[in-house]
């Protein structure tokens, strides 16, 4: 005999303040929401974080025990609770999810977070040597990408129309509080990295080919007519 769940669906999928909200009701009819993100844009740096920790080895777990770990990071729904979701529900969710992580945004150059707008350092040749070495030791790791991100996104001091300028660099003060800035951002920022770091490789690839060809040609036996 199939037992019922306790949470039973009440309503639908809507949008709400960048969030899927899935309402569930309790049998004592204690009322709960289940906020689903709806993009990347919606999941704070800190929650991508603890989601790349905990799945850096994918195969120690089980789907279901995956499926609630997801929950759990990007729905803030104890384990204990995700238990008691229908099956169909919780895979809804789930591959809302997976779609919204596989995301690869264009570069964002500016974002609000806590009433404060940032942006992107906009000439990169002019970050000073201790700036670039911050960003540099930070970028590759997502444990410090909010460190990464405080040298290549300041607070705007002064801004009109496309034009900005930003505060000076101090280390890395708002590293903390760039834990809650959108993944959508710090992905976005390294997808435009890997293009540029790509660009000037084939840039240098095909420089070299250039080279060796014209070498290769110099040491090629003239011809001597008769």
């Amino acid at each position: 005999m199939e037992v019922p769940s306790p949470y039973l669906i009440v309503g639908v999928f809507f949008c709400h303040s960048n969030k899927l909200n899935l309402r569930y009701i309790y049998n004592t009819m204690k009322k709960i929401e289940l906020l689903v993100p709806t993009d990347l844009h919606s999941i704070p740096l800190y929650q991508y974080q603890e989601f790349l920790n905990t799945f850096a080895n994918p195969e120690n777990m089980t789907d279901e025990e995956a499926s609630l770990k997801m929950l759990e990071i990007f729905c803030g729904v104890k384990q204990k609770e995700g238990l008691k979701f229908k099956m169909s529900d919780v895979s809804i969710v789930v591959d809302k999810l997976n779609k919204i992580l596989v995301t690869k945004p264009s570069l964002i150059t500016k974002f609000t977070l806590g009433g404060q707008k940032f942006g992107f350092v906009p000439e990169l040749s002019e970050l000073s040597f201790g700036e670039y070495i911050d960003a540099e030791n930070n970028l590759g790791d997502w444990n410090n990408m909010h460190k990464a991100m405080a040298v290549l996104y300041r607070p705007i001091k002064e801004e009109y129309k496309d034009k900005y300028t930003l505060k000076e660099y101090d280390g890395v003060h708002y590293a903390e509080i760039l834990k809650n800035m959108p993944t959508s951002v710090a992905v976005s920022c390294l997808v435009f990295f890997y293009a540029l770091e790509t660009e000037l490789l084939n840039h240098t690839l095909n420089s070299s080919l250039k080279t060796l060809k014209i070498k290769t040609q110099s040491l090629e036996p003239k011809r001597i007519s008769d």
